[in-house]
């Protein structure tokens, strides 16, 4: 079934766009197989990704015979607080490098490299394009998200990801006031969002607990209803946050030589 998918993925706030992680910068460390943006993708911090906030960070590590990355540690990261060390770390060490060689022996040694976040912004396509559900899919629609929130009200997965911990409570108490607007509309939305992608006897289907195929994400979510309050929230949660905490993401002077 795609009904917990969906609620599981359908964000309190607006698409923050493709969020692009990887950035080769002179001089290029010496890769033999860089790290994969499709394979690094999942790890822009969400928290920076929900408010569109950018950053870097730099990170060295040690390199093994095998052109492994290995035991790799933040050099700097800008700003800081949000997770850009952490993720960076990961990226570089997903990728593998060209080892220099002694003797035609491969020598392991050390890499510094930098890591770029970035959400890219995405072209308006104008949301949803597609035929407006009847009045029978609203209401098998309403039954299928009704039944999910028998256990409550489904959490914002990873919505606080990569912020510090320090931070959470403070961020956290920001998001239960200017969020209540969002949340109370969000049931309707979740309705309207499932009616709009399954037809009327899929969704008797997902009723009877059968399995539907998902649709492409794409199509799911540009079925997601525009919300004026979510933008609004999101707008001020930003403010508040970089108020109160650095959104800095300037250069540093800072040796950057790539390679070993």
């Amino acid at each position: 079934m795609f009904v917990a998918p969906l609620l599981a993925l359908a964000v309190l706030v607006p698409d923050p766009g493709t969020p692009k992680l990887w950035e080769q910068e002179a001089p290029a460390t010496n890769w033999a197989r860089t790290p994969d943006p499709e394979v690094t993708s999942d790890l822009m911090p969400g928290f920076a990704a929900q408010l569109d906030l950018q950053g870097w960070a730099i990170v060295r590590c040690y390199q093994e015979t095998d052109g492994h990355p290995y035991n790799c540690r933040v050099v700097e990261e800008r700003p800081q607080g949000l997770g850009f060390g952490s993720a960076a770390r990961v990226v570089v060490a997903s990728g593998e490098l060209r080892l220099g060689r002694v003797a035609g022996i491969p020598m392991p040694g050390e890499v510094r490299a930098r890591v770029r976040f970035r959400v890219e912004d995405e072209a308006d396509e104008g949301g949803w394009s597609g035929p407006e559900p009847s009045e029978i899919q609203l209401k098998l629609a309403r039954q299928i998200v009704d039944r999910a929130y028998e256990d409550g009200e489904p959490e914002e997965d990873n919505f606080l990801d990569g912020l510090d911990y320090d931070r959470r409570a403070v961020v956290q108490a920001w998001v239960d006031e200017l969020f209540v607007e969002v949340r109370a509309e969000r049931r309707e939305a979740l309705v309207l969002q499932l009616a709009r992608l399954a037809s009327e006897s899929d969704l008797r289907r997902l009723l009877a607990g059968d399995y539907v195929s998902p649709p492409d994400m794409d199509r799911f979510e540009s079925a997601y209803p525009e919300s004026k309050a979510a933008k609004a929230a999101v707008a001020e949660l930003r403010r508040r946050y970089c108020e109160r905490y650095s959104c800095d993401a300037s250069e540093v002077k800072t040796d950057e030589a790539g390679g070993r």
